[in-house]
């Protein structure tokens, strides 16, 4: 005589019935799809030379404590064509760059998945290490000596700075008379043009030898960040607004180069 254990069938039926009502998402190729958030870890700001004995940023009490110093952030999204090819779009504010050039593969010493974004028109590129929703590598700029920029990236995050919202001390939109190098004997005038909306900040800052554009950033209180990234060029604007509602702020491209800027604003600057 079989005898049948009447659980055991009871659970068989059970699995086999919500095997039925539930579907498996499609699990996709390569990146998960959506907003990103992205850091470059560029080097820590060294001790600056004073040599006309002017006010520096840490006399005015120029420091950025919502934001880690020397990190460069920017937004980027994961967007499928189809269920086998992705493309990638860095957003700068209203400007989206897109990039198609992405090789997946799989690293033999660690045995997880690689990931290397390369940016057109250029010998620069991003490499690195998928897991767990985290994409960990470096920037590299092969034309310039020794570049590599630690990155990291964090999918399902959409902002850029900071997810504060402190009311701002004044509102920055409009034109500035901009000086950059106050801290050297090699000064250079610039125009910074803003647009707040709230703690969302946007703008440029045009000098005689090029401009930085499509900055995207946001306000707190009494402090200003921006940034921007094509592959190619990283820029990072931290800012303070003053008691006289002047800025103070500093300025890096990069790891290769930084520069001290304060600015007054003035409806008429132009560029002499």
């Amino acid at each position: 005589m079989r005898i049948i254990n009447w659980s055991i069938a009871a659970g068989i039926l059970l699995l086999l019935f919500l095997s039925g009502c539930f579907v498996i998402e499609n699990q996709y190729s390569g990146l998960p799809p959506g907003p990103w958030r992205a850091i470059l870890k560029l080097d820590p700001v060294p001790v600056i030379p004073n040599p006309r004995g002017e006010p520096l940023p840490e006399k005015v009490n120029l420091k950025f404590d919502e934001v880690s110093q020397g990190q460069l952030p920017f937004n980027f999204e994961v967007i499928y064509d189809n269920k086998e090819a992705f493309h990638i779009e860095i957003i700068n504010g209203e400007q989206r760059i897109r990039i198609e050039d992405i090789t997946l593969g799989l690293d033999r010493q660690t045995a997880k998945d690689t990931v290397k974004i390369e940016f057109p028109g250029t010998d620069a590129y991003i490499r690195g290490i998928f897991e767990e929703n985290v994409l960990e590598g470096e920037w590299v700029v092969k034309d310039r000596e020794d570049y590599a920029v630690p990155f990291v990236a964090y999918h399902g995050q959409a902002h850029r700075f900071t997810t504060l919202r402190k009311t701002p001390d004044m509102d920055v939109s409009g034109r500035w008379e901009v000086t950059f190098g106050i801290d050297t004997e090699d000064s250079y005038p610039a125009v910074a043009e803003f647009e707040q909306n709230g703690n969302n900040l946007t703008g440029a800052f045009k000098t005689e030898q090029g401009s930085y554009r499509n900055l995207e950033g946001t306000i707190q209180n009494d402090k200003l960040y921006l940034s921007a990234f094509d592959g190619i060029n990283a820029y990072l604007f931290e800012g303070k607004i003053l008691e006289d509602s002047t800025l103070i702020g500093s300025f890096r491209s990069g790891k290769h180069y930084k520069a001290l800027w304060e600015a007054k604003p003035n409806p008429k600057a132009v560029l002499q």
